[in-house]
């Protein structure tokens, strides 16, 4: 199993969209929140996406309040887990090898983590943030159990227009 210890906290978030991604250091998010300041490749993302630092902090900072065992238990029920295999499929670990990588080599046998991997980790990263009774985004991937937690952004904005399709409207 890929899970480690917290000393293997993620370092680094990786943000897919299709073949292409980027590599943002989680120190760099820390700052963002911390001060309001994009710093280092986050300044440079931000900035080619055109995306306001303000609306980034605002997400990453967001607060829900829940302690860790509230998180154990409600991950460990059924609608817990189909929560998680839904998230974990934006949110996961990153893949054994590089695409380049298995680009390069001509190989065909390379392998994803698995669904109970991804959804553990994933967990992990949940109940661990949420030590003081409250979980925010940036939690989340501070304590996401690999060295590099990465998103699939094809993804995330699928599940935000379906979450978004379901929300009753004001």
């Amino acid at each position: 199993m890929l899970i480690g210890s917290p000393a293997s906290a993620a370092e680094k978030l990786v943000v897919t969209y299709g073949p292409l991604n980027a590599g943002v250091g989680i120190d760099d998010l820390e700052t963002l929140v911390n001060t309001g300041e994009a710093s280092g490749s986050l300044k440079f993302y931000l900035g080619l996406a055109g995306l306001d630092p303000a609306m980034l902090r605002q997400v990453l900072a967001m607060e829900l309040g829940a302690s860790s065992d509230f998180m154990d238990g409600m991950l460990n029920s059924q609608s817990g887990d189909q929560l998680l295999a839904q998230m974990s499929e934006v949110v996961h670990l990153p893949p054994d090898r590089p695409a380049i990588q298995v680009l390069k080599s001509n190989e065909q046998s390379y392998q994803e983590p698995s669904d109970a991997d991804n959804r553990a980790a994933l967990r992990t990263a949940l109940i661990e943030a949420a030590a003081d009774r409250k979980v925010t985004v940036l939690e989340v991937l501070q304590h996401y159990p690999s060295e590099q937690v990465y998103v699939d952004a094809a993804k995330l904005i699928r599940f935000a227009n379906q979450f978004q399709q379901t929300s009753p409207s004001p």
